[in-house]
């Protein structure tokens, strides 16, 4: 069955809005379901998408900034050195994923940056945390194309931000602020 959800009315509207499907499904190693939705919002809303996962026997979930940010520390705190070498990873995909350039290229949500070869060095972290590094790296992918679809005169730089504070461990003030603005 595909991935779905019902959006909430919005403010001030009576109508139910319709059920929405999942356009592509991620099936981890581990079980878990990463469902890509379309969105409607960004610089080119036909190129936005919405992210939901389900791990399982759990229900479905919206990822948000704070909950990887979360993760990352804790395995910070359990092997740091790794995890900084993993956060590097993590900031160098910025510079080489894309945002969606059209339509199609949305539907068929090819994701690049999640080979085994390349996440074996980095296992020891599934160890420590709530998410596996897996998750961490395709759910980082999708928001990575998700911010670079932002207008060009006001680019959205959250993960950009995020990542760069934590390599440069800034406090936990800072990092929290960052990982939990809204707009």
């Amino acid at each position: 069955m595909v991935m779905n959800y019902q959006p909430r009315k919005k403010k001030g509207g009576t109508e139910k809005p319709p059920r929405k499907y999942a356009i592509k499904e991620i099936r981890l190693s581990d079980g878990t379901i990463v469902g890509i939705f379309e969105g409607d919002r960004g610089y080119n809303s036909d190129h936005d998408i919405l992210i939901k996962y389900k791990e399982h026997r759990k229900r479905i979930r919206t990822p948000k900034h704070i909950h990887w940010v979360i993760d990352l520390l804790i395995k910070k705190e359990n092997n740091k050195e790794l995890t900084l070498k993993f956060m590097r990873y993590l900031r160098n995909m910025y510079d080489r994923v894309e945002a969606f350039k059209n339509k199609e290229e949305r539907k068929k949500c090819e994701l690049a940056e999640a080979t085994s070869k390349e996440l074996n060095e980095f296992d020891g972290l599934n160890k420590y945390g709530e998410y596996t590094v897996e998750f961490i790296v395709h759910l980082i992918e999708l928001m990575i194309k998700m911010e670079k679809n932002t207008a060009p005169e006001k680019p959205a730089r959250v993960f950009k931000e995020l990542i760069d504070a934590l390599l440069s461990e800034k406090e936990i003030f800072v990092i929290v602020s960052k990982a939990t603005q809204v707009g």
